[in-house]
């Protein structure tokens, strides 16, 4: 079986794509995605809201119960919200998308080969984020809270919660959100702007400016995936995978006695080693190892892939003008200043969440 590289799209079957259109249509397709991103970040704001005003009566409740309330909370307010808004205003997908979406993917086994490449280029990139954020550890800038995450995991029963969450959940909504209904909407106008934008777009909903670019980066993976294997299938695998990794972590540290040993490897003092710790360091162990081998992976196919060339299916508007339309969308730039908000300051939902407090009191 051939491997996945750049022939697998630009010399896709024409009838795998879809049809071309015009400039009106194309100006028309990028005001829609950008309305449905100011829905994403509304949304977002009134779900960060109403935790907050709820995050008393949360403290208060049996600890498991409350965190799957706000787990319960932000699956309808940052999935099924935006995704049926999505569908709503891009129209996608529609009958004949859907049809293939889930077909029976082609090169899989090749695909889930790449994933420690993959894997890889998203942790150096986060890596290299993180030491940003070093640097400007001292502004507000990286310091946004996020009140959709704002309990601890505490326990078992809330690790399980948060993995199905992370492992199950978020990449099935994601994969058919992203890569299915703003990827697909995008195609017509070329696979390669195709997958940037919906890339893009995947790291800002992420909502912090940690998450940005690993998101982005993983999401431009997913995309050429998705279209090299012809199914959202792999790519949902492929996202499950990458968020297994850090899913089991946050597992692992669920666990009493696994905190309990970082607290006190924190604090310099003298730690148990239990099972659970045992298994912990082993895993983590194990994840350095993917990392390492990730990164190796990665910078040797970027040696060997060639320049990417998007098939020439529309031919109107070169790729600097197609970006220049989009950027240009008066919903896109709103969208943008909701963004930075939400990435910085959060001062749209301060100001609404300080009114609430002074009116009830």
């Amino acid at each position: 079986m051939p491997e996945i590289t750049n022939t697998n799209i630009t010399n896709t079957d024409p009838t795998d794509l879809p049809r071309s259109s015009n400039i009106p249509d194309f100006k028309n397709v990028c005001l829609r995605i950008g309305l449905s991103m100011i829905c994403v970040f509304v949304v977002r704001g009134v779900c960060s809201i109403l935790l907050s005003v709820m995050y008393p009566l949360l403290e208060q409740m049996d600890i498991v119960l409350g965190y799957a309330l706000q787990t319960l909370m932000s699956f309808v307010f940052l999935d099924v919200i935006p995704i049926t808004l999505a569908i709503f205003i891009l129209k996608e997908p529609s009958k004949e998308t859907r049809a293939r979406l889930y077909q029976k993917p082609v090169y899989l086994s090749n695909a889930i080969g790449v994933f420690p490449a993959c894997y890889g280029v998203a942790i150096f990139v986060n890596l290299l984020t993180l030491a940003v954020s070093y640097f400007l550890s001292k502004s507000d800038f990286v310091e946004a809270s996020n009140p959709l995450n704002s309990l601890p995991i505490d326990n078992i029963p809330c690790g399980i919660i948060s993995l199905v969450n992370m492992v199950v959940i978020a990449p099935i909504c994601e994969e058919f959100w992203f890569r299915g209904i703003i990827m697909e909407s995008l195609r017509p106008y070329g696979n390669g702007f195709a997958i940037f934008v919906s890339a893009f777009l995947f790291g800002l909903t992420h909502a912090n400016f940690q998450q940005f670019f690993y998101a982005t980066v993983m999401g431009v993976c997913l995309g050429y995936i998705a279209i090299s294997t012809k199914s959202l299938v792999t790519t949902t695998i492929m996202h499950a995978m990458l968020n297994s990794v850090s899913g089991l972590l946050l597992f692992f540290m669920s666990i009493e006695s696994v905190g309990d040993y970082l607290m006190a490897m924190d604090s310099g003092a003298e730690a148990e080693m239990t099972p659970a710790v045992t298994a912990f360091l082993v895993y983590q162990f194990l994840v350095i190892m993917l990392m390492l081998v990730g990164m190796i992976m990665a910078a040797f196919k970027l040696r060997k892939i060639r320049r990417y060339k998007v098939p020439k299916m529309w031919t109107e508007l070169s790729t600097g003008k197609r970006w220049g339309i989009f950027f240009s969308r008066v919903t896109v730039i709103i969208m943008l200043v909701l963004a930075a908000d939400t990435f910085t300051f959060q001062f749209i939902p301060r100001m609404i969440y300080e009114g609430i407090m002074n009116v009830i009191g």
